[in-house]
């Protein structure tokens, strides 16, 4: 975990936090770590490998199984109608399973999701 594993987390809460924002409700209200890391999986597709052999290595989860997900519980059909399809993109991009496809704070004040107030 360099410099650069906390300011991919730091965009991935922006993200979460824009999703709360936006209907008042937090994105991944999970009960525990587990339930926490299965509702994100079944809004945004499964855990990339290097997070799946994270998750598989933890002594706090030995011998547990997500549930099967058997739809996703997208972002755009979450918030479709309640966000602009502007602000739908710009928090997908914050929220990429794999933080090196995520957008980096300079690239995410690129977005067009900022056009029209960076004047």
């Amino acid at each position: 975990m360099g410099a650069s594993y906390g300011k991919e987390i730091d965009i991935w809460a922006v993200g979460c936090i824009l999703g709360e924002i936006i209907d008042g409700n937090p994105m991944f209200p999970g009960e525990n770590e587990l339930d926490q890391l299965f509702l994100i999986q079944k809004c945004m597709g499964p855990l990339t490998p290097d997070h799946y052999e994270t998750f598989l290595k933890n002594q706090r989860f030995l011998g547990m199984k997500f549930p099967e997900i058997h739809t996703l519980d997208s972002i755009d059909k979450r918030y479709l109608g309640k966000a602009s399809p502007r602000a739908i993109n710009f928090m997908k991009q914050l929220l990429k399973m794999n933080p090196a496809e995520r957008l980096s704070a300079i690239d995410a004040l690129k977005h067009p999701y900022f056009d029209g107030i960076r004047e």
